[in-house]
């Protein structure tokens, strides 16, 4: 009886420590606050390496990329699949998927990785939102 009490005890406390990484917040007043991050990366090839507004361009671009795969990591997305049906046979299907929204207080760094022979340069993105505890029960106030 005692061991079933105790192993009950033991999947309790196991199951309390199961969930989201949490760190804590440098400098805040609260120091049971804490938060959860999100990360999402994109990368963009420099079309014509030679160019300085190519280099322009290809961050534009990855940020965007950073910024949507965020949101869908954050909010999910919209699936559409369609099938195409001809003489009774499978003709073709086509799948998309759209998250739309906007993300406030996300922040964008942008990286260059070490040019490599025989690759195409390229720059890397990635979008970060911290909310804390609070903010993550209230998501929808932050992502819409």
């Amino acid at each position: 009886m005692k061991v079933k009490a105790l192993f009950a005890g033991l999947l309790v406390v196991l199951l309390g420590t199961a969930g989201c990484a949490q760190t804590q917040v440098p400098g805040a007043s609260d120091a049971g606050r804490s938060v959860v991050r999100f990360e999402a990366t994109a990368s963009s090839v420099v079309a014509r390496p030679d160019d300085p507004l190519a280099l322009e361009e290809a961050s534009v671009a990855a940020a965007a990329m950073a910024k949507a795969n965020l949101l869908s990591k954050i909010k999910g997305e919209q699936m559409t699949s369609t099938v195409r049906v001809s003489d009774l046979m499978f003709a073709g299907q086509e799948v998309s998927a759209r998250s739309e929204g906007f993300l406030a207080r996300a922040t964008v760094t942008l990286r260059e990785p070490e040019a490599r022979a025989q690759e195409p340069r390229k720059v890397t993105a990635v979008a970060t939102l911290e909310l804390t505890n609070r903010e993550l029960e209230n998501l929808d106030q932050y992502v819409q």
